[in-house]
Parts: C-alpha cells; structure tokens; sequence
C-alpha cells in the first residue's frame, strides 16, 4: 500500500465521529473534552443541602451558549459558588442557570470565549428509553480520579423513587454525580449519573441510577425556546403496586379549586393525546402546558376526559430565606408540608454551629407556628419582627413544633426564646450575564 494512501487512511480513522460505531476508547476520549469538573462550595444550605465542598461532574451540551448538563445534587439547591474545569485548563467562573425541582437536573453556565481551547459539546440522545442490556459507559470523576470512564449495561428502567431512572451496573460512586452515561453503540449520551442504591447504609454492588436523556432533553428543548419547563407542583400523591412502582392511579389530591378535576382512584392514561404510563413521563408531557391540560382518565371504570390547569412547582432559584441569629429560615418544602398539614411559612433549614440560635435549641426541620404570640404567614412578618426585636434588644419569643424523640408523639411543641443579633434576607437568583441576556 502506497504510504500516502496510508496515511489517508490513518487519518480518516481518527476523525471518525464517535456514533459511527466508534470504539470505546474513542467514546471515552471524546467525552473527555465535553466533560467538566463541577466544583460547588455551599457555606448556607437550604433542607436538601449539606454546608461543605464538593466536586461533581457535568458535560457541555451548548458549546455556543455555554451550557452544562449536571446534578441538582451537584448544583445544589441553595446559594453557592461554582466553578467549571475542563481536562488540563484552570477552573473558571459559572453559575446556575436551572434547577429542576422534580428531577435531578441542572444546568450551569460559563463564559466559552474564555476557555482556552474551543468547546465541544456532547451528543444526545433524545428519542427513546434505551432497551435493557445495552453497553454503556459512565464518565466523570469517581473518588477524584479525575476524567475515569468505566462501562456496564443498561439493567431497567424504574420508577419506583418516583421519576423515571436508568438503572445500571456501570461502576458510578461519589464524583460521578452529573456526569454522562453513555451509549457504547451510538456514542450519544443516554442519561446523566445521578445515584447508587444504598441499605441499611451498605452499597449495592451494580445497583446505580441516571436520569433518562429524553426527559432532559424535553427541558433542555422549552429553555431554548424560552418557555418555562417547571414542572407541576407536586398537589397529587399516586399509588405504589405491589411491585414497588408508583402508578398513576390518584390516591391523594390538593389541588385547588379551579384546577384541574381529577379525583382520587382517577387512572391518568394520557395527556394532550399522548399515553403515559409512569409518572416521570406525566411529568414530561405536562412541561410547557401547565396552563391548558387534556387529560384523559379512568374514572369508576369508564374514559373521561379533563382540561384545565395545574399550579407549577416554585422555582427553585426564586427561592429566598432569611438568616436570623444564625438559624436560616425558609418555607417547608412541599412534600413535608402536605404530610405535617401545619399553615406555616417559616421552617429552619440550617443552623449554624455556635450560634445563638443553636444556643436557644433551634434544629433543622422545627417549624414556627407563632411569633411574639401571632401566627406567622410569611417570612417578611418574621424578618420585621426579628428587626424590631434587634433594635429594641429583646429577644424573639417563638412556639415552634419539632420532630419528637419519643414512640408517643410525632412532634413536640417547645416554646424558645431567640435573642437577635443579625438579621439577613437570603436568595438565590443568580446574576443574569450579559451572553444571556443578548441571547
């Protein structure tokens, strides 16, 4: 063979794209240039979050945007520092753009002009569920062994936890959170890394968990357009199987007057015409029509069909709090305050270590029912009253409800005496950069 055609050769098959059955070294080496480092430093959690440092994974899926896919977990849920590093660069600067309050989804944002090499964004599949016993690979940052691809294949898909999630025996553990399982067959990204199966505090061996890419991808799709991809506000309980899956049978309803009218025992069996069969795919199928719903149901045996609307779920980075003496409150989250049915607005999130509000015997999860003797309807009546009680030097008198220790009771009520401080307003919302603001 003459050397010039070898040479052809040689280099046509290196620049093979990774879906024309590229092998798994060529998979993994592409992923290692649209993968990230996700540092995120949280110093005032809000209920889900830990106060610490962490490091997770992401993966570009806008080069031109700037946009990474990665955790909520990874992300956080509260105010924090994050950072974006790619493999042999310096970290930089980004910041969150969307949390998803149903699923385990983020997706960040960084500067691309600023990156020392052009960005190259992965690719997704956004079409289908993949079957059970495809070969994929997990890549991210297992442990601190940065960039580290391992492999395994697709074992189920479950809803059992409530969203739809891949599951796999690709070796995930800490560091793989928000980084890309992908296909060993097409070399397109089918799901984001996103747990393992823990009991009785043991690992499961083979036992991990990823977000489908089909459900991000619908939310990645209503950003584009600039369309709200919230979620509907978690008001609907549905029953578990015998077989530990949820169904979509209602088992428990708060929705509020005006919305839409489904009933307890309804079956959903579609919605706006399409069948969905597990919740995660409800949930898909209501992004972006929240505001005009057709659903088609099972009621007492016979088909009926529902319009309407249903409340979206809060945005979570619309969230706010407020740090008094050291104890961050905030409202409760929806799930607990559906199941504890107390009217309160002001639940403690974090308690910082050494503080006065840790001295008085605040806790995480105690819920204040009144303040100076008046119920509490939402946290600007108890930062003003936590104001006052600063000027005047005197301390706050609160009736707050905890979590009981004892078989007899599930809460006990406490009344504590909170002396003031400090009093600050906490939010979220990031600073809106001008790259986006101009897209």
């Amino acid at each position: 063979m003459p050397r010039s055609l070898l040479l052809v050769l040689t280099a046509l098959a290196t620049a093979l794209p990774v879906h024309a059955h590229a092998s798994a070294e060529q998979i993994f080496a592409a992923a290692a240039k649209w993968t990230v480092i996700v540092r995120t430093a949280v110093d005032l959690p809000f209920i889900e979050d830990e106060q610490e440092a962490s490091i997770g994974s992401g993966f570009v899926v806008d080069a031109k945007r700037g946009w990474i896919l990665t955790n909520a977990h990874v992300t956080s849920y509260s105010r924090a520092h994050l950072t974006v590093s790619f493999r042999g660069q310096k970290p930089q600067a980004a910041h969150t753009l969307y949390v998803d309050p149903y699923l385990d989804f983020a997706v960040i944002e960084f500067d691309p002009s600023a990156d020392e090499e052009p960005v190259t964004e992965a690719s997704l599949d956004c079409e289908q569920l993949p079957p059970t016993g495809l070969p994929v690979g997990a890549f991210g940052h297992p442990w601190k062994y940065y960039f580290t691809g391992t492999r395994g294949i697709t074992s189920a898909i479950t809803a059992r936890f409530g969203p739809d999630m891949l599951q796999t025996d690709a070796p995930i553990n800490e560091g793989n959170s928000g980084g890309a399982l992908i296909s060993l067959d097409s070399g397109k990204v089918i799901g984001i890394n996103a747990a393992i199966a823990v009991k009785d505090k043991k690992r499961a061996e083979g036992i991990g968990f990823a977000v489908p890419m089909i459900h991000a991808c619908r939310i990645l799709t209503l950003l584009r357009q600039a369309t709200d991809p919230s979620p509907p506000e978690s008001l609907v309980n549905f029953a578990t199987g015998l077989n530990g899956e949820r169904s979509l049978t209602v088992a428990h309803t708060r929705l509020p007057a005006g919305a839409i009218a489904l009933r307890p025992d309804d079956t959903i069996l579609a919605v706006n015409g399409a069948t969905v069969a597990t919740e995660g795919a409800f949930i898909d199928r209501t992004r972006g029509h929240l505001d005009q719903l057709r659903l088609q149901v099972e009621r007492d045996g016979e088909p009926v069909e529902l319009t309407g609307s249903w409340p979206a779920a809060p945005h979570v980075l619309d969230r706010h709090g407020l740090l008094v003496a050291g104890a961050l409150f905030a409202a409760p989250p929806a799930a607990f305050s559906a199941l504890v049915n107390v009217p309160t607005r002001a639940m403690v999130h974090h308690v910082n270590p050494g503080s006065e509000a840790n001295a008085a015997g605040l806790s995480v999860y105690d819920l204040v029912l009144r303040v100076n003797g008046q119920p509490i309807d939402n946290l600007e009546d108890l930062g003003m009253d936590a104001q006052r009680a600063r000027l005047a030097n005197q301390p706050l008198k609160l009736v707050v409800m905890k979590l009981s220790a004892s078989t007899t009771a599930l809460f006990d009520f406490y009344e504590i005496e909170l002396p003031v401080d400090a009093v600050e307003a906490i939010a979220l919302t990031p600073p809106k950069s001008e790259a986006v603001a101009a897209r």
